[in-house]
């Protein structure tokens, strides 16, 4: 592969794998609010903006068309008590986690057929599962996301573009720290996943033979008793 499409490239399991893919020789172009802090091609955008992902699709189109992978990587969170949930922070948690990545398969659909690319929506274990308490928006935004694959996935049958539902358990991001409240420094790291080792395993991915698809996997937490 040579360049890839990628949401959240600036923190995260995004940010591991844009420098994963650049240290193989790749070109990342990335779609986030924050430039990330290695050598890539930045297109500003926000997520949860239509305006503002409707320009970041036509740069795509105009100035990196040809592609071999959309990674759409970017993900928030939404903890609320359950019988006390704003309805911004439901649209907000949808928008970003299932609408956004729906929206740029959708805008880059031809491109992704004409390049004969590969799709990979990262979603969560708690899309296979009902989530934890008080977190029905961002469990429901996950499920949603695996409907978009299994759908894409039907679209693209007769076609050499793969779709990859990659569901990732818990990591040791800061992803933990803006969002259960919890410092990294306050968590037992043996109990999360390195971001540098899920970003292998979600490269690795891509990197079968092109007539393997892994059409969904779920790549969880080995907890020792």
């Amino acid at each position: 592969m040579k360049r890839v499409i990628l949401t959240g490239a600036s923190d995260g399991l995004g940010k591991e794998v844009g420098k994963l893919f650049l240290s193989g020789g790749g070109e990342v172009v990335a779609l986030c609010r924050t430039k990330p802090e290695y050598d890539c091609k930045f297109i500003k955008c926000d997520l949860s903006d239509e305006k503002s992902m409707t320009k970041a699709c036509e740069i795509i189109k105009e100035k990196y068309p040809e592609f071999d992978a959309l990674i759409n990587c970017a993900g928030t969170q939404c903890i609320e008590p359950t019988n006390n949930t704003p309805y911004a922070k439901l649209d907000y948690v949808m928008k970003v986690n299932t609408i956004a990545p729906m929206f740029l398969i959708c805008q880059l659909f031809d491109l992704i057929k004409q390049n004969e690319a590969d799709i990979v929506n990262v979603g969560s274990t708690v899309g296979l599962k009902s989530g934890p308490i008080n977190q029905v928006g961002y469990t429901t935004s996950k499920w949603a996301i695996r409907g978009t694959s299994a759908n894409i996935e039907a679209e693209l049958k007769n076609t050499a573009c793969r779709v990859i539902q990659f569901n990732a358990g818990g990591m040791n991001t800061r992803f933990v720290e803006k969002y259960n409240g919890q410092k990294i420094s306050d968590v037992d790291a043996k109990e999360w996943i390195d971001p540098k080792d899920m970003a292998k395993v979600l490269l690795m991915t891509l990197q079968v033979p092109k007539n393997i698809e892994i059409s969904d996997i779920c790549v969880n937490r080995k907890r020792k008793k």
